[in-house]
């Protein structure tokens, strides 16, 4: 049998690989209440973008109108604060850099789509996802606590203008509650884009850095280990009957199977992220071997080739500026 015939032509060699769009990808973004951007540790070129002396994220602006006009679609925001407490108040305080964020891009980018992450870690001076409690001397989470916190983070977004909301903390019933939350305060309209395989992973350390993280220890009892499929099986089922209009695999490098599984079931698409370590696996290498047109593509192609309808990627910009030669 003969194969070469087959690749002799570039169009031949298009034909049977799956493509990367612009609509696809999802751009996170970190997010903060100060004047100025500040560099992240193992993310660069990516910052902490200011809201800036007028309080309108100018900069974050300008920079999202140019990948605007490169096909850009959507968006995914974390804060980044300085006053941290055990009930995470800042997630949805009025002034928080998400809120805020939000609402000046709707202003000025109508047409993006607004993801924002529903979490506690950036905001508990414990860095937990959750509330905790105290059993036999031990602080452990405190679900039903966790959820019904979320559910109000989630809301405070919704009612800043957020398309769609992205709970990673990983709590039980979670993706229920900020439904019926959101359905009962007119935000029906709302999506949810559910976490739901997230690892307990070691590939989060640059992520933790740009959110200026407080964690110490480790997050087993709630994130899923490493080697289960399992867990991201049953997740899925109960996220998508809760009302998960989408499901996130996290990370996703390392998850092809799960990636592949979950997207089999054909019931909603499945969003694969390629997290801070991985951002920073790829760059060390493209930048070490000069191949990161390379490298970067057949990464994130690999994700789509599993099954994946949508990328959230720190590498947005860089492969909106390549779509057209990939």
């Amino acid at each position: 049998m003969s194969l070469h015939s087959g690749l002799a032509h570039p169009a031949h060699r298009a034909w049977t690989e799956p493509h990367i769009h612009a609509s696809q990808l999802i751009y996170p973004l970190f997010v903060t209440s100060r004047t100025s951007d500040n560099p992240i540790r193992g993310l660069e070129p990516n910052v902490q973008w200011g809201a800036g002396p007028s309080g309108d994220f100018a900069t974050l602006v300008a920079h999202l109108r140019g990948l605007q006009a490169k096909g850009l679609r959507s968006i995914m925001l974390f804060g980044v604060v300085e006053d941290k407490c055990g009930h995470g108040r800042m997630a949805d305080a009025p002034e928080t850099p998400v809120i805020t964020c939000t609402q000046a891009i709707r202003k000025a980018l109508p047409d993006l789509l607004i993801a924002c992450d529903v979490c506690m870690c950036e905001y508990t001076d414990h860095g937990h996802c959750g509330v905790l409690r105290r059993v036999d001397d031990e602080d452990v989470i405190d679900n039903d606590a966790s959820v019904a916190r979320l559910a109000d983070i989630g809301l405070a977004y919704a009612r800043a203008g957020a398309h769609m909301l992205c709970p990673s903390d990983m709590m039980d019933n979670r993706i229920g509650a900020i439904r019926t939350s959101l359905n009962a305060n007119g935000f029906a309209h709302v999506s949810i884009m559910a976490y739901t395989s997230k690892k307990a992973s070691c590939m989060y350390a640059p992520f933790r850095d740009a959110v200026e993280s407080t964690f110490k220890g480790d997050r087993n009892r709630y994130q899923h280990p490493v080697g289960s499929t399992t867990h991201a099986l049953l997740a899925y089922d109960r996220d998508v009957a809760e009302g998960a209009d989408t499901v996130i695999v996290k990370p996703s490098l390392f998850y092809g199977d799960i990636v592949k599984e979950l997207s089999a079931k054909q019931l909603v698409p499945v969003a694969c992220y390629v997290v801070s370590g991985e951002y920073k696996m790829l760059s060390d290498y493209g930048n070490g071997t000069n191949s990161m047109d390379a490298v970067v593509r057949e990464a994130h192609l690999s994700l789509v080739r599993a099954g994946a309808s949508i990328l959230i990627t720190y590498f947005t910009p860089f492969i909106l500026d390549r779509l057209h030669q990939w």
